[in-house]
């Protein structure tokens, strides 16, 4: 544990302020990062793996030495076999040998020793310790224990299916088929049996319970929403959106119930962004609850995330849509491009990245 807490304190000094990063390997194989508007070369060699969060970017350097670079600086956080790494608006937690742990706001917290399950949400973890036969949740400084095990079964508690985390909120059906939910540091079942399907998003989860009826829990609160199963639906942050078995296309968000009209749209959601195709075809975005008509046709490759959207239109045009706003960022010909939270990282030649983010243009 002691390679684990080196320099820790140096590094998270300031976590909460969030700085808008990106990430890129050029053709020469070095590492550069996008930060607050400048550009550095952080490795002269490509890294094995790299994620960018809204507060740091997490990476595995060319020797396997696991670093984070946060406000101008680089960490090296272990150079023990970290074999997993995930970063989010608050969090970092790797996984080293066995064990897991997280590092929220300077301070390192061993989750388990023996660990090779783990989900991470903006502010919380899911986790299942192998010693304790204990399946936990981390939020808020605090572990929490959900479920005793004595025996655990194949069956039980399925990564990605049976337990998911998104943001501040998980949901996970336990082995006696209870669905529960843990928010805000408590845990509450909301159905006693197994539910069919169910999908999570910052304060919400949406789920078909045992009879297919569609409901939702949203900060606290269960809504039924329809006594039949949709199309389909899909959860973001404080948003749902779904195509009703009666043939409506509607949004549940923040509380209330939206209308959109009677078709079968094509739809994304990520994040706070719902991209959707309204009556006539027109490709319009809905965030914060208001909606935005962007082109008179519904694209057929678009990139969403967090407050952003980002497509090439037919004239060739990356169009950029952000926090509201609607920008035409170039008419060169886009090699490639990434969202890394609300920064528009673009390739437009064999070697030159460029960022586009706040309205502002950078090389």
């Amino acid at each position: 544990m002691r390679k684990i807490l080196v320099a820790i304190l140096i590094f998270f000094a300031g976590f909460l302020q969030a700085q808008p990063y990106s990430a890129y390997t050029n053709v020469r194989q070095e590492f550069y990062i996008f930060d607050n508007g400048a550009t550095h070369r952080l490795e002269g060699l490509m890294p094995v793996n790299y994620k960018v969060g809204r507060a740091a970017i997490a990476y595995l350097d060319n020797q396997r030495i696991f670093k984070v670079f946060r406000d101008g600086a680089v960490t090296a956080v272990t150079d023990l076999f970290t074999t997993q790494f995930e970063v989010s608006d608050n969090l970092v937690a790797f996984r080293s040998a066995n064990m897991v742990a997280v590092v929220d706001q300077g301070e390192v917290v061993t989750l388990s020793k023996l660990c090779e399950r783990y989900l991470l949400g903006d502010s919380l973890v899911f986790f299942y310790d192998q010693n304790k036969s204990m399946f936990g949740a981390y939020a808020n400084h605090k572990i929490t224990e959900l479920e005793t095990f004595l025996n655990l079964g194949a069956n039980d508690l399925k990564f990605d299916s049976t337990v998911k985390v998104s943001d501040n909120i998980g949901a996970y059906i336990n082995y006696n088929d209870q669905f529960k939910v843990f928010y805000a540091g408590n845990l509450e079942t909301l159905e006693d049996q197994a539910v069919r399907q169910f999908q999570c998003g910052r304060n919400t989860v949406a789920y078909l319970d045992i009879n297919n009826i569609f409901k939702i829990y949203y900060k606290g609160q269960s809504y039924t929403i329809d006594p039949f199963a949709p199309k389909s639906f899909a959860v973001g942050d404080d948003v749902v959106a779904f195509q009703s078995n009666d043939g409506y296309f509607k949004l549940f968000y923040n509380g209330n119930l939206y209308t959109i009209g009677y078709y079968e749209p094509q739809y994304q959601v990520q994040d706070r962004v719902v991209a959707f195709e309204d009556l006539n075809g027109f490709f319009k975005i809905f965030q914060d609850g208001e909606q935005t008509m962007i082109d008179n046709y519904y694209p057929p490759k678009l990139t969403l995330g967090y407050n952003s959207m980002a497509y090439v239109n037919k004239a060739n045009v990356l169009r950029f849509f952000s926090k509201g706003k609607i920008y035409d960022v170039t008419t060169m010909n886009v090699l490639d491009m990434r969202l890394d939270y609300d920064v528009l990282q673009y390739k437009v030649g064999f070697n030159a990245f460029r960022f586009f983010y706040n309205g502002e243009f950078y090389n």
